[in-house]
């Protein structure tokens, strides 16, 4: 059971490319009958929809995946991008796929979003989508968001949120051991917090002008999707993976998808500005 980002995304990289797509996050379904593709570009969308962005703007892509979320952003408006990820394997097929397409402008490294060694004040937008609940130190996560940022630049953020106190997560957890063991084997060790404490930790970080968004209902079926998808390589010998590992997947998938029914788990879109 890795507690390690970067060994738990170079463990499944291969695997989610296959049940989740090139875009390794939640989507929003408008209706019930949206599909994943897309949800997750409508994630974007919404995401986007907060900054201004021309080519010239620049930004720093916080825990990258391979690349599927800064590929379409550049294909929208031509911006240079800069992606970082702890995963080896992550940023190999990231970076071969921008080769691929000729996309000079788009550049992939390994990297931590806690420590990430770009320069002061390069960037008019960071980026973090859907990698902030891996960070066990997000305070230093938002203060080099902050410290590579230009003034006036912002921070645009989308993950998921704890939405009940902790002593009622934690009897939840009791309840139902099972659940958590398959989701921390399957998704590696997040580390949830509510919505209030993002607000209050970018504010300690100097941000201000926040905005947040709560999508919870619209983010929620995104897990039940992942699990129909996967099941479909159940018996898919050649693809490196085992019966075994879809069945823990689903099982992840459907108990998240529980959680969201049951109020305790949520989904937010956070913009900051410095």
């Amino acid at each position: 059971m890795p507690l390690n980002a970067k060994v738990h995304y170079n463990q499944i990289t291969d695997a989610w490319k296959d049940f989740m797509g090139e875009h390794f996050h939640f989507g929003y379904f408008e209706t019930e009958s949206t599909d994943l593709e897309t949800a997750v570009a409508a994630l974007t969308d919404k995401m986007l929809a907060l900054g201004d962005i021309n080519p010239d703007t620049r930004i720093l892509d916080v825990g990258c995946g391979i690349g599927g979320p800064a590929f379409y952003i550049h294909q929208k408006y031509n911006c240079f991008i800069d992606g970082i990820s702890t995963s080896d394997r992550g940023i190999e097929l990231a970076n071969a796929a921008s080769k691929e397409k000729g996309y000079d402008k788009v550049n992939f490294k390994v990297a931590d979003g806690q420590k990430n060694g770009m320069p002061d004040k390069s960037y008019d937008i960071t980026w973090v989508m859907e990698s902030s609940h891996m960070m066990s130190n997000k305070k230093a996560l938002f203060s080099e968001c902050y410290r590579v940022l230009k003034d006036d630049g912002s921070l645009i953020l989308c993950d998921l949120m704890m939405r009940v106190p902790f002593r009622k997560q934690l009897a939840h957890f009791v309840r139902n051991p099972r659940e958590y063991r398959d989701n921390m084997k399957t998704f590696g060790f997040a580390q949830l917090i509510p919505m209030g404490m993002y607000a209050k930790l970018l504010v300690e970080a100097g941000f201000n002008n926040l905005k947040v968004m709560d999508i919870s209902k619209q983010a929620a079926p995104t897990g039940k999707v992942w699990a129909e998808n996967a099941m479909k390589y159940r018996d898919a010998q050649s693809k490196g993976f085992t019966n075994e590992d879809v069945d823990l997947f689903v099982r992840a998938c459907e108990a998240m998808h529980g959680w969201f029914e049951e109020g305790i788990i949520g989904y937010g879109i956070v913009k900051a500005t410095k």
